[in-house]
């Protein structure tokens, strides 16, 4: 079994236009179809609005999926806290082989949402905050055939860019104080965390109720190996300082590979593994190969092309798996 992640880099307009589209399609269909998937986490994948359908729709990754294996592989995607469908950009989609059994978007269903009150807020506010996700967690259940089904949780996580202060701002969208942008990155942290515990609470809900469970986790975590958010997601027994725990570790799959082959992502001249796949012990166990398809990747920073660009500065990565 082949489980893959790729970002997409906002795949597709908000107006539909297969014509306009046809560059992208054209930079990204081979990129899905060498990865031979049997499930494949996406995202960036946006939604296009229909007149007179109040959800959005996938027109854009229909169109990429037509012709290809994956054009019939059952499907989940993230949907708004509203209920009302998927939102107008980023949104997670999870392609599968095998039937996907239970479908739900994860915002603060399991952590209590933080609350903050920034110092450097124009005008300030009165009181705390709360601190909502900018896009939720995509958690699946998809019957692969066994005695267990699996536990899929397709990721995207804030990325550690410095989020918007009231009054923080120039017109120019220059930051108008160090202490407004030192919120701002702060705030930006929280949210990334807050997603990861509300992810890991998930995964300890599955191991409350089975320890031998097979989980993956597959996405863009924007987080390296060394940071606190996959440490967290990880809870490696070095952290927690109890080996009986070990069997709700999960275990980070490219890691196994050197550090030239693992980066995904190149900002301003360095590589980074940014995207990754975790496993639970069983499912770590069962994995037989991982590759990420760096081979071509640009500079996200130093080769940026803005609009003109119809790839994606994210390499895919792979996981294969026994049966």
């Amino acid at each position: 079994m082949k489980i893959a992640t790729f970002n997409m880099e906002s795949f597709g307009n908000d107006r539909h236009d297969p014509e306009e589209l046809q560059p992208r399609l054209e930079a990204l269909r081979p990129k899905i179809l060498e990865l031979e998937a049997d499930i494949l986490c996406l995202q960036e994948v946006n939604a296009q609005k229909l007149k007179g359908v109040a959800a959005r729709q996938f027109q854009a990754l229909d169109l990429l999926l037509k012709d290809t294996p994956y054009e019939t592989f059952h499907r989940a995607t993230s949907h708004r806290p509203s209920g009302k469908g998927p939102g107008d950009r980023h949104n997670l989609v999870i392609l599968s082989r095998y039937p996907i059994t239970q479908t739900e978007s994860l915002y603060q269903a399991h952590a209590h949402p933080a609350r903050w009150q920034p110092k450097s807020a124009n005008p300030p506010y009165e009181t705390p905050e709360t601190i909502a996700f900018d896009r939720p967690v995509l958690k699946t259940q998809i019957d692969i055939g066994g005695a267990r089904p699996l536990h899929l949780f397709g990721v995207h996580l804030r990325a550690p860019i410095a989020a918007m202060i009231r009054g923080g701002k120039n017109p120019d969208r220059s930051w108008t104080s160090i202490s407004a942008w030192a919120e701002g990155y702060h705030l930006s942290v929280l949210k990334q965390t807050a997603q990861a515990l509300e992810l890991r609470l998930a995964v300890e809900d599955i191991f409350d109720r089975d320890e031998g469970a097979l989980i993956v986790l597959a996405g863009d975590f924007n987080a390296t190996s060394e940071t606190g958010t996959i440490r967290l997601l990880r809870a490696d027994p070095d952290d927690t300082g109890s080996p009986q725990l070990e069997r709700r570790r999960l275990y980070q799959l490219d890691a196994a590979l050197p550090p030239e082959r693992r980066k995904t992502v190149i900002h301003r001249g360095k590589g980074q593994a940014l995207d990754h796949i975790l496993a639970s012990p069983a499912m770590a166990g069962r994995t037989t190969h991982v590759k990420v398809f760096n081979y071509d990747l640009l500079d996200e920073v130093f080769d940026n092309r803005g609009e003109d660009f119809a790839g994606s500065y994210h390499a895919a990565m792979l996981a294969e798996f026994d049966d």
